[in-house]
């Protein structure tokens, strides 16, 4: 049995579960909490953090290399199809939805998360808000008339389908200017990985 160590909110962890979803794998979840450190965890990871996926003897730690070896090891092309090219246009994707879009969106959630909305900085949180506007404007050329980022549902709209769900619970959606990606995340939404893998709660301020 694959076990996964996780915080259910957390857009890397989000992605996995969508990832072993679509695959159809069955998997358990060992639940963490921000800012506690599980046991397990500092004995498993040399980061300390989630994801942390352990399938037998394999230990893995990355969350984007927890999507390669999920790929190659139980359905090899699933979530990376086609040729060398297009395989590389997808990992680049899933490292912009994670380097990228996870940046922009980092200081609206953080604000949202950590103060009751009447101490919130408007001034972050816009700022932020711009540069998300940025990161859509880009992923409305990168997808095109594609239904998914690989043309089927691959690696990259799972990272990215992560980030757009916390967007969205943060206040932060699809913006209407972006007709393609707001027909993607609707086509996503329905996806029966979508419910299984949603998370159960958001931090939310007190």
């Amino acid at each position: 049995m694959i076990t996964l160590y996780e915080r259910t909110d957390c857009p890397f962890c989000w992605k996995v579960r969508l990832a072993l979803t679509e695959l159809g794998l069955e998997y358990e979840i060992v639940a963490t909490r921000l800012g506690e450190k599980h046991p397990e965890l500092i004995r498993l990871s040399p980061t300390g953090t989630v994801p942390v996926l352990v399938d037998a003897d394999t230990v893995i730690w990355e969350s984007a290399v927890i999507l390669e070896y999920l790929d190659g090891r139980y359905s090899p092309g699933a979530l990376f199809p086609g040729d060398a090219a297009e395989q590389a246009r997808i990992r680049l994707l899933h490292a912009y939805s994670d380097k990228i879009v996870g940046s922009c969106l980092r200081e609206l959630v953080f604000e949202k998360r950590s103060k009751p909305e009447s101490e919130w900085d408007e001034a972050i949180i816009q700022a932020s808000e711009r540069k998300w506007r940025d990161c859509q404007s880009r992923m409305e050329r990168d997808l095109g008339e594609n239904p998914f980022f690989g043309g089927h549902f691959c690696a990259a709209d799972c990272a990215l389908a992560a980030r757009f769900g916390v967007a969205e619970a943060y206040g932060a959606g699809v913006t209407a200017e972006f007709p393609r990606l707001q027909r993607w995340y609707a086509t996503l939404i329905e996806r029966p990985s979508w419910k299984s893998a949603y998370p159960s709660s958001f931090i939310r301020s007190k």
